[in-house]
């Protein structure tokens, strides 16, 4: 018996001492070690996160300035197609009012001018874009056209929306009236459409008629849900300027002007305008002057006070309005910037947005670039080449 607790005893004496746990200086040692880790972990991920943020938000930039170009371009190409139509009608003495809805008779006159615009206004010149909705400064641009499909024989014409019916000698403007089976367009006086093609029995194309005012707003998202922009609280508190345009449209069967949101981070718009004035006398197949080719250009080929413009253009302008129906081609300059401002980043570059506006310095924390196309007015301008 005592031999057992004298071996008990031995073993319990070979036994490491338990441990009595950590210091304070090994714990905070430790914590420190710890926050550092901590810290190091945190600051890569800001940094991984910024780089991420600030690279999506120069891929989006770039997106958006290449698809607001592609949508005034395309409008733009399209300018002046009104189907059958053979010739345009003939130039009011003022420029027409783009937001005429319920007018025929004035919105047929003014598919005489397929573009019109307004140069940098410090504000707005239309009843139809309030004050609100503008960016001082930044061009506007008008341009009619017919839609490239025709209503086909078993459509339903949207109720109160403008159409047009055309062959070559022939053309005018109808509303659309869905009160039929099959639905019609009616004339101005009510009567329904009669305009025929060159068979004499079936009826000419009937087109949806385009009218797109184009201009840059101060926000994409209006704070109160509607389609008008409110101020400081938009787009969540940080309003984005935004290409939007005014559209012909059909509300509750009846034609009014609506605002459409197009591309956001587009923060300026400026435009040239190609004009063909050469030779000045009235050719005697096309009835007009000129060859569709421009000769010169300016920014604002509706005022006699010429803001900017290339040799040319200063001594063949003849008038305010007429000089409209003239323009054949135009230079397109879009400033588009990035969502968010960029943190440690103060932008001091020059924009070249034109002939108008070519030393543009906005300043400020974001990143920006300029877009710029050519565009040829197809229908316009070979409405004046000369045949060989």
């Amino acid at each position: 018996m005592g031999l057992k607790i004298m071996n008990i005893r031995a073993m319990e004496s070979k036994l490491p001492d338990r441990q009595a746990g950590f210091t304070l200086a090994e714990l905070m040692v430790g914590m420190t070690i710890g926050m550092l880790v901590l810290s190091g972990v945190v600051s890569a991920y800001v940094s991984s996160s910024r780089a991420g943020n600030a690279s999506q938000d120069s891929a989006e930039q770039v997106e958006n300035g290449r698809q607001a170009i592609e949508f005034i371009s395309y409008d733009l190409r399209h300018a002046g197609y009104f189907g059958q139509m053979g010739s345009l009608p003939t130039p009011t003495v003022a420029l027409p009012d783009p937001c005429e809805t319920g007018n025929l008779v004035t919105l047929f006159n003014a598919m005489a001018f397929p573009v019109q615009a307004y140069n940098a206004p410090a504000a707005t010149p239309l009843n139809c874009l309030g004050a609100a909705d503008f960016v001082p400064g930044t061009d506007i641009l008008v341009v009619r056209r017919a839609s490239s499909e025709p209503l086909a024989p078993a459509d339903v014409p949207q109720l109160g929306a403008i159409y047009l019916q055309a062959n070559t000698g022939a053309a005018e403007l109808q509303i659309g009236d869905d009160t039929s089976a099959i639905g019609t367009t009616l004339k101005a006086d009510g009567s329904a459409a009669t305009i025929l093609n060159r068979d004499g029995v079936t009826s000419a194309p009937i087109q949806r008629l385009l009218v797109h005012i184009y201009f840059i707003a101060p926000c994409a998202m209006p704070a109160n849900g509607g389609a008008s922009c409110t101020g400081a609280l938009d787009d969540e508190g940080s309003p984005i300027p935004t290409l939007k345009r005014l559209e012909l449209s059909a509300v509750g069967g009846a034609a009014q002007m609506t605002i459409v949101p197009l591309v956001a981070g587009v923060e300026n718009m400026q435009f040239d305008y190609g004009l063909d004035n050469l030779p000045t006398t009235v050719d005697s197949i096309t009835g007009l002057i000129g060859d569709g080719t421009p000769d010169c250009e300016d920014v604002d080929p509706g005022s006699l006070v010429n803001a900017g413009v290339t040799a040319g253009c200063a001594v063949a302008n003849p008038g305010a309005v007429l000089e409209w129906t003239n323009v054949v081609h135009a230079e397109a300059h879009i400033l588009a910037r990035s969502y968010r401002p960029v943190s440690n980043y103060a932008n001091t570059k020059t924009y070249n947005l034109g002939l108008g506006l070519n030393a543009l310095t906005p300043g400020g924390s974001f990143k920006r670039h300029t877009y710029s196309s050519t565009v040829r007015f197809t229908n316009v301008s070979a409405r004046r080449e000369i045949p060989i």
